[in-house]
């Protein structure tokens, strides 16, 4: 992605409304139709054609055709472009298997993990655009861990709550590598969009449900909370 597209793709998701719609079709089994998305995420669903339509345009959500089986026109559905891994099936078991033997022991799985990460993050932000300070930053991770499936929400105290892992069953499975690989990419990102900030801190797993980011030796959840 050019960082003309990517930018693009930043201020499509901008819109909270947009990240819902996303959300309901990324945790969805099977394509859905406009009016099904509209009344999942509570909106018109002329509104929710005008957000699918930006989605679309961004890469971030596809659209075809279906048969009903009966006569008319065949509806629209909508999936989007990248989904959560599966709980079970033949890519669970390779993704499993593949982090079991990425090397002999969890130390050296944890530290080819880092590597991997490092070398995704460079990858992956070849063309991010960087960043004027860390309120900026701030806000850029929370587009890219919404572009790989995390629904990232800003807490307000400078925490970035990651309420879904798209890999989550070979994360709880094998943390080291993918939790890992994770934390590489997260401070290689934040090293390149605010040059000079200290390394953040990924908690994993705090609930079952969610993963936290913060600052260095802050707790991921604050005392009375």
């Amino acid at each position: 992605m050019t960082g003309q597209a990517r930018a693009r793709a930043h201020e499509v998701l901008s819109v909270p409304s947009r990240i819902a719609i996303l959300d309901r079709l990324r945790a969805c089994a099977e394509p859905m139709d406009a009016h099904r998305v509209a009344a999942q995420v509570g909106l018109h669903v002329t509104t929710v054609r005008f957000h699918l339509s930006a989605l679309i345009d961004v890469g971030l959500v596809t659209e075809h055709s279906e048969r009903t089986g009966g006569r008319g026109r065949p509806r629209t559905v909508y999936s989007a472009s990248w989904t959560a891994e599966p709980e079970s099936g033949p890519y669970q078991e390779l993704a499993e298997l593949l982090a079991a033997h990425l090397a002999d022991t969890p130390a050296l799985r944890a530290q080819r993990a880092e590597q991997v990460g490092a070398e995704w993050a460079r990858q992956r932000l070849r063309s991010f655009p960087s960043a004027a300070g860390a309120p900026d930053a701030q806000a850029a991770l929370t587009m890219l861990f919404t572009e790989m499936g995390f629904d990232p929400e800003q807490a307000g105290d400078g925490r970035i709550l990651l309420h879904a892992c798209p890999f989550r069953a070979t994360a709880q499975a094998h943390p080291e590598v993918v939790c890992g690989a994770h934390r590489a990419l997260l401070r290689a990102a934040l090293a390149r969009l605010d040059p000079g900030a200290p390394a953040p801190d990924l908690h994993a797993f705090v609930r079952p449900d969610l993963c936290v980011i913060t600052a260095p030796g802050s707790r991921p959840v604050p005392e009375g909370r």
